[in-house]
């Protein structure tokens, strides 16, 4: 009798907890399709919200393509610019994803974006941080908000000012030069490969060199920072999208991701030491590591000049901060410009009126003799700033193929208003998404905004095309707008046009997507799909998700070293 009283009781017990779980999720169903009642946006239904919408879109994209968004939200968000195509909707509209992520407001306006960008820069979304858990951490310069993000960003802008970086193009042109060196084996061995592989390799190498004064020579040999990193973007992209079968194996993807992490910190950490317990000997530093010290110091711990000879241990906060933020320039870097390089050559070699200009203004910069290219580039870092149309290159290529977008969190008492109307809506509760995408494909902003066309670029004011140039266009979002922008964007765009102008002229580059069955099995990680839709905006060479936004396949190529 009582063993019946306790299973009834249990079986109650039991009851209760799922009807109130089922009235729990009707009640937040309820909240917000009710929020999205009179707001802009695609066909809404009370069940399922824009889920049924979306899937329209999806089904005519490919099925690999990026989200470039935020780890908790399924794949299709990347497809905001064609779900403004299929329903005919305006610069502005909402998206209701509940449950599967928080409702978005999709912002394809320069005068919004400014708004929550400039104006009024809005703190970034939580899924920002939770986006970066395995690759920042506290401090860190992409997910930390308010005075936190303030000393650290003020710490580490005197080592990422444009005049300090061009006194380190001559480390940029040691490590590119392995980088010729790869390219050259590549040509003579006639081999097919991914680009974006090699690149990142590049960019990493330069990255330690530049920030921590430390050889990691990747390119070369394998390196256990290199190695963790790449591995914790390969399980970072697992579980990426809404996969309810990917939860599965989450036990071990943390486990994994916690003993990358600890691999990474380890590595860095110790590199962060040894720069400390080295400084009398090594005299005045230029590594971007060792002049944050010294403005933290400076700034924060309140020394006069930034003088660490006194200091028998290194700050501890400023150590767990430079490691945390060692990972983030690393993650943050290694896609911009691995990618906008990737990208760059593709580009270039199927548009051979420009590839010719950009080669001739190499020659007229640094002469015919290749040879002396990065002795000067060396010598005279200056020189880098008269390529004018490889920084036009660079612009475009980042125009069609930008490496993230910026996602912020609405306010209470925050409304957007329509530039037209000056109606007041709501941010509330939405997540607040300028679509770089579609703002640089738009055609209110650009024309023929889908064509490659760098002369758009140029400074002097409105080209041929009647686009406005970079410096005007506010509809250029590749390193976001505002105090938030990002900090190694010099970084990216010098060690761009150092690459661009040490190879360009020495190779041909033909990229390869006709010949991917002979990259099969070849164990890179990159995501494969060969049925179904193959190519977005009418090209082969889409971006997909590999932990961020990369070229499909790592861009497939073969290289030729080109006569003399």
């Amino acid at each position: 009798m009582w063993q019946y009283f306790s299973a009834a009781r249990f079986g109650w017990a039991v009851g209760i907890v799922f009807i109130s779980l089922i009235v729990r999720f009707a009640t937040r169903l309820h909240i917000q399709r009710t929020k999205m009642k009179g707001l802009p946006g695609p066909p809404h239904s009370y069940i399922w919200g824009h889920l049924r919408a979306m899937d329209v879109v999806l089904r005519k994209q490919p099925k690999n393509a990026a989200p470039q968004t935020a780890q908790a939200l399924s794949n299709f968000l990347q497809f905001a610019s064609f779900v403004k195509e299929e329903y005919g909707l305006g610069d502005y509209f909402y998206v209701d994803v509940w449950p599967a992520g928080d409702p978005i407001l999709m912002i394809f306006d320069t005068d919004i974006m400014h708004e929550i960008t400039v104006k009024n820069s809005l703190p970034k979304h939580p899924e920002v941080e939770k986006f970066l858990l395995n690759f920042g951490g506290p401090g860190n310069l992409v997910s930390s908000e308010g005075a936190e993000w303030k000393k650290w960003r003020s710490a580490f802008n005197p080592g990422f000012s444009a005049n300090h970086l061009m006194s380190l193009v001559p480390i940029l042109v040691e490590e590119c030069s392995i980088f010729v060196d790869t390219l050259t084996k590549h040509a003579k061995n006639n081999d097919l490969f991914r680009m974006e592989r090699d690149a990142t390799q590049l960019t990493v190498d330069i990255i330690g060199r530049v920030v921590l004064d430390h050889k990691l020579n990747s390119q070369r040999a394998p390196n256990k920072l290199v190695d963790a990193f790449m591995m914790q973007v390969r399980w970072q992209e697992i579980g990426i999208q809404f996969n309810p079968i990917e939860l599965i194996d989450w036990p071990l993807r943390y486990v994994i991701h916690k003993y990358l992490n600890w691999t990474m910190d380890r590595y860095i950490g110790t590199q962060i030491d040894e720069r400390f317990a080295t400084r009398d000997r090594r005299g005045k530093s230029k590594a971007i590591i060792d002049l944050a010290l010294e403005a933290y110091m400076k700034e924060v711990k309140g020394t006069s000049s930034g003088d660490t000879s006194k200091a028998a241990a290194i700050d501890p906060e400023f150590r767990k901060a430079a490691i945390n933020n060692m990972k983030t320039f690393i993650f943050a870097g290694h896609d911009t410009t691995s990618s906008t390089i990737s990208y760059a050559y593709y580009y270039l070699s199927k548009n051979p009126a420009t590839l010719a200009r950009i080669r001739k203004e190499h020659d007229d910069v640094f002469g015919t003799d290749l040879s002396t290219v990065s002795e000067q580039i060396r010598q005279s870092a200056h020189l880098i700033n008269k390529l004018e149309y490889t920084l036009a290159v660079t612009r475009e290529v980042l125009r069609l193929q930008p490496p993230a977008s910026t996602i912020r969190i609405g306010q209470k008492g925050f409304f957007i208003h329509d530039p037209v109307t000056g109606e007041a809506l709501p941010t509330e509760g939405f997540m607040l998404w300028s679509v770089d995408v579609g703002l640089h494909r738009s055609e209110k902003y650009w024309q023929d905004p889908h064509v490659f066309r760098p002369e758009r670029h140029l400074h002097g004011g409105k080209e041929e095309d009647g686009s406005a140039n970079f410096t005007s266009n506010a509809a250029w979002v590749a390193f976001s707008k505002g105090p938030r922008n990002c900090i190694g964007q010099e970084l990216a765009i010098i060690e761009t046009k150092v690459i661009l102008a040490m190879t360009l002229r020495a190779f041909d580059f033909a990229s390869a997507y006709d010949e991917l069955d002979k990259l099969q099995g070849d164990e890179s990680g990159y995501p494969s799909d060969a049925t179904g839709i193959q190519e977005q905006f009418g090209d082969e060479a889409y971006q997909i998700q590999l932990g961020t936004a990369k070229p499909r396949e790592g861009m497939p190529m073969r290289v030729k070293v080109r006569s003399p």
